[in-house]
């Protein structure tokens, strides 16, 4: 019923005196051009070339990624998309730690920890320690992460998309991007669950190289990058103390 309603509007929305016009060349191309709108709504277009829900290209994990090497160090992130709980004024010094618990936690049973931290311009402090569990059991690149107070079911995705060791860097995403911008690309969301974006580097001092090698990576997901934000990580010498501190 949806199509034919749509194409019902496309129909109705020619001039009354362009569908009359019976001489064979206008009716051949009055016919082409029917064709042709009916096409678009059929794949998902419309008038003028813009998306109407085209599906976002699912994305991927790495397929030998490693838990234990990637929770083994702190890492700082240089880029992240704005979300409910880390807005865009908190992109100052931000790292984030991970830990692969000895024993799960009680009662809700997440098997690692994690610790966020984040600053404003005037040097406040936001973040602490949250809990994180497997989104896939059978993919270790896709976590859940939630306040360790709160059971797993209300727990969001935290996929790894990217990820290399030697080069120092991860992509992390909130999960599917499935929300289509205006330039016809996809993203996550900016709430809680199903939000956030961000690249990480191991190394607090940018390397804009290693950035933009991982935004191209980001781009064969077709993922807009126009939603990540630079994070200033000058001016934090005060966290190097910490550098090797765990989760508890």
């Amino acid at each position: 019923e949806r199509q034919r309603s749509t194409h019902n509007d496309l129909f109705s929305s020619i001039p009354l005196h362009h569908k009359l016009n019976l001489s064979s060349d206008n009716m051949m191309k009055d016919a082409l051009s029917l064709v042709a709108l009916l096409f678009m709504g059929n794949t998902g277009f419309v008038v003028g070339g813009k998306m109407e829900d085209k599906p976002c290209l699912p994305v991927t994990t790495p397929p030998d990624f490693d838990l234990k090497l990637y929770t083994s160090k702190r890492w700082y992130v240089h880029q992240q998309a704005p979300t409910q709980y880390v807005p865009v004024e908190r992109n100052y010094c931000s790292y984030a730690e991970y830990e692969i618990l000895e024993k799960r936690t009680f009662p809700w049973g997440y098997e690692v920890g994690v610790n966020n931290h984040a600053e404003n311009k005037e040097g406040e402090e936001f973040g602490g320690k949250l809990c994180a569990t497997f989104d896939d059991p059978a993919d270790q690149a896709k976590l859940k992460v939630a306040p360790c107070s709160l059971p797993k079911n209300l727990a969001g995705p935290y996929w790894v998309l990217a990820y290399d060791e030697e080069k120092g860097y991860a992509l992390i995403t909130g999960g599917q991007p499935n929300i289509r911008t205006e330039n016809g690309l996809c993203t996550t969301g900016e709430g809680v669950n199903d939000s956030g974006m961000w690249i990480f580097l191991r190394s607090r001092e940018r390397d804009d190289a290693l950035i933009e090698e991982v935004r191209g990576i980001a781009t064969k997901f077709e993922i807009d990058l126009s939603v990540l934000n630079d994070v200033d990580q000058t001016n934090c010498e005060h966290l190097e103390d910490e550098e090797t501190a765990r989760v508890a």
